[in-house]
């Protein structure tokens, strides 16, 4: 609730935690142009919400490159198995 009146009286502006909750779209070319702006407004300067993105790009790009890997039909199975069972 407080971050939604913090938000509120912000008009608007992004603070650090509003950049962490928003990095993926915003590295996914996923947020509307307001928010883009406002996002790319509070990484122009906060040096910590620089670092966070720029080290979560370099990760999404690492795991990117790493080669695929096919689960077992055994382990599928149990795991469609198990989440059938909990719902």
């Amino acid at each position: 609730m407080f971050r939604v009146i913090k938000r509120f009286f912000r008009k608007g502006e992004f603070d650090c935690d509003d950049v962490a909750d928003h990095s993926s779209a915003y590295l996914d070319n996923d947020l509307k142009e307001a928010k883009r702006s406002a996002f790319q407004a509070h990484l122009s300067k906060c040096g910590p919400c620089q670092a966070f993105v720029g080290t979560l790009s370099a990760t999404i790009g690492a795991l990117s490159r790493l080669p695929g890997v096919n689960a077992p039909s055994a382990l599928k199975q149990s795991l469609l198995d198990r989440m059938h069972r909990e719902n």
